[in-house]
């Protein structure tokens, strides 16, 4: 088991109030931090998802904090669930207040999401330079579909399951090669959009990823 600090806190966003988790390795001091966006909220998703604690693990276990929060209208956080939107904004404050946190090295920022999530972490690495590596995990079709045409400069990885019943394998591999450079696709054989049984797997390719390029 990782020796970590964990701070339950409020991230105020001037909008909404997040409930947010810091997790910090007990090892380094000031380490990099990865961001962890969870799924979409009308269907359960909240910072305490399965694969998100995988990834956690192996984050922490490899030196590297991670921030978690709950979007708006979950657990102990404010307002209401939406289109995505304000979620995108409150997603964008998390990463500013992150960068300035003074127990961890905001030069050396990370997001990953999953799902729901993974569309935050894509469009929060477009929209600001802060982030500099991230990973997507499943990210719904019609999101991910959005950022052929456009420049993320940052390292990605993408990660899809096989049996993914919102995305089928041949136009997941179209659409990411249409992605900007530099990119990295990890197509995980058997699993579907929920990861049983691969989360592990999940877990263990983000955070050699992460540890590669942040």
């Amino acid at each position: 088991m990782t020796d970590a600090t964990k701070e339950l806190t409020t991230l105020s966003t001037g909008i909404s109030e997040l409930e947010s988790l810091l997790e910090t390795p007990n090892q380094v001091k000031r380490p990099p931090c990865v961001i962890l966006c969870h799924p979409h909220p009308r269907y359960g998703g909240n910072m305490f998802d399965a694969v998100l604690n995988q990834i956690s693990t192996y984050l922490l276990s490899s030196g590297i904090a991670t921030l978690r929060f709950n979007q708006r209208g979950v657990g102990m956080s404010s307002g209401e669930s939406g289109d995505g939107t304000n979620e995108l904004i409150d997603t964008e404050s998390v990463v500013d207040l992150t960068s300035s946190n003074p127990k961890i090295d905001g030069s050396r920022l990370g997001i990953i999401g999953y799902s729901f999530g993974a569309w935050m972490a894509l469009e929060s690495a477009f929209r600001t330079n802060l982030i500099k590596s991230l990973v997507s995990i499943a990210c719904p079709q019609n999101k991910f579909a959005q950022y052929g045409t456009v420049q993320i400069t940052q390292p990605k990885l993408l990660i899809l399951g096989d049996r993914d019943h919102d995305f089928t394998l041949g136009q997941f591999k179209f659409l990411a090669n249409r992605m900007s450079e530099p990119k990295r696709t990890e197509v995980i054989t058997g699993a579907d959009h929920f990861f049983r049984e691969h989360s592990d797997l999940v877990g263990e390719l983000s955070c050699k990823f992460i540890k590669e390029t942040l």
